[in-house]
Order: C-alpha cells, then structure tokens, then sequence
C-alpha cells in the first residue's frame, strides 16, 4: 500500500534558537537533535523525517518534541502504525534517494508519500519493532 496511505507528513515549524527555552522537550533538525525547549510541538513520541538538508533522514523521540521547519514528522495523531515499526520502515524506504530539489536537497512528501510498503497487522509490527 502507499506510504501515503499509512501516514500524514506533517510539517515541522520553526524555533530559533534565540527563542528556545531550554527545559526538557527535545528539538529536532533533518540532522537529528539540536537542541531543547519547554514545550512540545508533537503528541507522544515522535518520528523525524529530515526535509531539507539532510532530506530523508530518519530519527525517533520517545517523548513529545518540537520538529523544526526543515522536517516533517509523524506522531500519533498522523498514524494508526506502531510508530517504532513505521520509524524502521522509513528509515529502509530510501527518502534520501528522492532528491527533486536543485539549489537546497529536499524531499517532496508527495513523492514519499508513492512509496509502497506492506504493512502487517499491528501485533506483528510491535513484536517486529
């Protein structure tokens, strides 16, 4: 089935670093953790998807965390799949070989979202995961 079918890419925002609070709530860039702030932009734990730059690259917060504006993420609200299977899933797909963009690398969601996966039963995906 598609990707897109599976799950909704959300759009990460942006967080300045002059703006973030500090606390405990991670905050995610295409490249992974960059810092942390004192509220959450996602529900429950978390998978990171880079969009620009690292485009493609694939991260997973166990806890709510603020996604930047160069990610898309998927939390519990954008998916029905176990999120520790779909991280795993996403991570294999290949994302980083759907480069349209020319000046800044980037995926496209609607590109990722053509992806076909198969996706089994939840009970497989958490003994999988």
């Amino acid at each position: 089935m598609p990707l897109g079918e599976v799950c909704d890419f959300k759009y990460g925002k942006s967080l300045p670093e002059s703006v973030r609070a500090g606390g405990n709530v991670p905050v995610f860039g295409s490249n992974g953790q960059v810092g942390m702030h004192d509220e959450p932009l996602s529900a429950g734990p978390t998978i990171v998807i880079g969009r620009k730059g690292s485009f493609g690259e694939v991260h997973f917060s166990p806890s709510p965390c603020w996604p930047i504006d160069t990610t898309y993420y998927v939390d519990s609200t954008a998916t029905k799949a176990d999120l520790r299977w779909l991280t795993y899933r996403l991570a294999s797909l290949g994302l980083n070989k759907l480069n349209r963009a020319a000046a800044v690398p980037g995926l496209n969601r609607e590109d990722a979202y053509r992806q076909r996966l198969l996706l089994p039963p939840h009970h497989e995906q958490r003994r999988i995961a």
